[in-house]
């Protein structure tokens, strides 16, 4: 089926926003963590809008931040600008928006990522989710790789089953 590279508490697949706090968190936790991205140098990147916060996240930013999270110091690292959105508005839907500078913000995820104890960082393409009696128990890479875990987050964002239509 495969080749055992390592066997972890917990695998995050995907290195966005999601799976980078999964993978902290966990890590955090004293759980033995491995975070699974298709491409390294794509660790938290802002592919679309390269900022942090605003009328759609920024509640859930703040509250991250709150917990511990690494967001909103990585966004302390790498803003460019920051602005208080819809001040001309009500208290309740002001929110707080800064523009990054998206290689800043990536080497800064990236570097905690990396510097955090307890947590692998690895490249690879997840093919398979590993079962046994209806039970994750790891997941299988694009290369054969096998790793085992006690718990699998999916964090693939945009990624999982996207398609590109060009034309």
């Amino acid at each position: 089926m495969g080749y055992l590279m390592g066997e972890y508490d917990i695998i995050v697949v995907g290195a966005g926003h999601a799976g980078c706090e999964a993978a902290l968190a966990s890590a955090r936790m004293g759980k033995r963590t491995l975070i699974l991205s298709i491409n390294l140098e794509a660790i938290a990147m802002l592919a679309c809008n390269p900022s942090i916060g605003g009328s759609g996240k920024g509640h859930l930013v703040r509250e991250i931040d709150a917990l511990g999270g690494q967001m909103g110091l990585a966004i302390d690292e790498a803003f460019i600008q920051s602005k208080m959105l819809n001040t001309s508005k009500g208290p309740a839907v002001h929110s707080l928006r800064a523009q990054a500078d998206k290689v800043m913000y990536h080497q800064a995820m990236k570097r905690a990522l990396e510097e955090q104890e307890g947590l692998d960082l690895r490249q690879g393409e997840v093919v398979e989710l590993l079962l046994e009696d209806d039970e994750v128990k790891g997941v299988l890479l694009n290369t054969g790789a096998l790793y085992r875990a006690k718990a699998v987050i999916l964090a693939t964002g945009t990624f999982l089953g996207g398609r590109i239509f060009i034309g």
